[in-house]
């Protein structure tokens, strides 16, 4: 399922944070060297660049297995994860403790005079990119810190259960996309301001058992959660 949040945040808060985002003292950014990445060049669009900056990364995704995050960010910015929270259903959400962060990070696209498509991708892998499969566990979102032409498109089932249909949501500030990981999605440049900051974030839900009672015969069923929201 895809959920479009407009007004995240609650106006005072979304400025204090866009503020400290487009700080030229307090804010330092890096390559991003993962689009060139050699097992991304397989992916149109992965050659294209763009700058970044990791909040938080599990030790599970990080080659070292060592936890990566911004001690000075991270408290700051940490609550995008109780506001996700606040969209999803309670079976997903509870316990609290076992909803976890699995990756925060900022991604600041340079206006490259002309727009261009980033590589289709899922964010979070399990065994790995190119020989596993997208966690279906995980949320993902993609929250606007500026209004401008750039865009996100996210692929959404069609009636043969296939991810072909696109679904293009504009960059307006303050609106989150939140959608299952499973959903193939990228991101499109901007032409009509000097650089487009968008805040990504993985979550991995709290577990849901699949097997449920059925109400009607009081028998057990499967029924795998395909909605979070």
């Amino acid at each position: 399922m895809i959920k479009i949040v407009q007004d995240f945040f609650p106006t005072p808060l979304f400025n204090y944070l866009k503020q400290i985002v487009e700080s030229e003292k307090g804010m330092l950014w890096n390559w991003n060297w993962r689009n060139l990445s050699p097992q991304n060049k397989v992916v149109v669009g992965a050659e294209h660049y763009k700058i970044g900056k990791t909040i938080y990364c599990a030790p599970e995704l990080e080659e070292n297995g060592i936890e990566n995050y911004d001690k000075e960010l991270l408290p700051l910015f940490g609550v995008f994860q109780l506001y996700m929270m606040e969209h999803f259903q309670d079976r997903c959400k509870t316990p609290q403790d076992r909803v976890l962060l699995k990756r925060m990070k900022m991604n600041l696209y340079p206006n490259q005079v002309n727009q261009v498509d980033h590589g289709i991708h899922n964010d979070i892998w399990v065994g790995g990119i190119g020989s596993g499969r997208p966690d279906p566990n995980v949320v993902t979102c993609v929250f606007n810190f500026h209004t401008c032409n750039g865009s996100t498109t996210i692929f959404d089932k069609d009636e043969k259960g296939e991810y072909t249909k696109a679904l293009k949501v504009p960059s307006i500030e303050n609106t989150a996309i939140m959608f299952n990981n499973t959903h193939p999605h990228f991101g499109t440049t901007q032409n009509d301001i000097p650089a487009r900051i968008v805040m990504n974030i993985n979550l991995a839900k709290a577990p849901v058992d699949p097997i449920t009672e059925d109400p009607t015969t009081g028998k057990e069923k499967f029924e795998p959660l395909d909605s979070y929201f």
